[in-house]
């Protein structure tokens, strides 16, 4: 029993310095990730509109009608529309965001810079 019987005693310094995270808030946080979700959809679009605007000629048919790559690569390509029209609106289902969402799919084809209207 006698270890039970030993009392320690420990100090701490005022000089010891404690590194602390820096704390951000639940609201910055979901606007990063928000952010990310939007670059990466943004990239996926890019990368299948390319694919489908470039698919070659005999690629897409058979005997005349498209064929079944063309219809698989218009099917990614609305994947990836969906997904990106999801993280740019994200819930905002009023006419205006879709207006909004359209213009910038466009520019974004296109090739052009997008300003905001400020």
């Amino acid at each position: 029993m006698e270890m039970f019987d030993e009392v320690s005693k420990v100090t701490v310094q005022p000089d010891d310095k404690v590194e602390t995270k820096k704390l951000i808030s639940d609201e910055q946080t979901i606007r990063e990730m928000n952010a990310k979700e939007l670059e990466d959809a943004l990239a996926e679009f890019m990368r299948e509109w390319r694919t489908w605007s470039e698919m070659r000629p005999e690629c897409a048919t058979d005997y005349g009608r498209p064929g079944i790559i063309w219809w698989r690569n218009l099917q990614c390509l609305a994947l990836a529309e969906s997904r990106f029209k999801e993280a740019f609106i994200q819930g905002d289902r009023s006419p205006r965001s879709a207006q909004q969402f359209q213009r910038f799919k466009l520019k974004m084809i296109a090739g052009k810079r997008y300003r905001t209207d400020a």
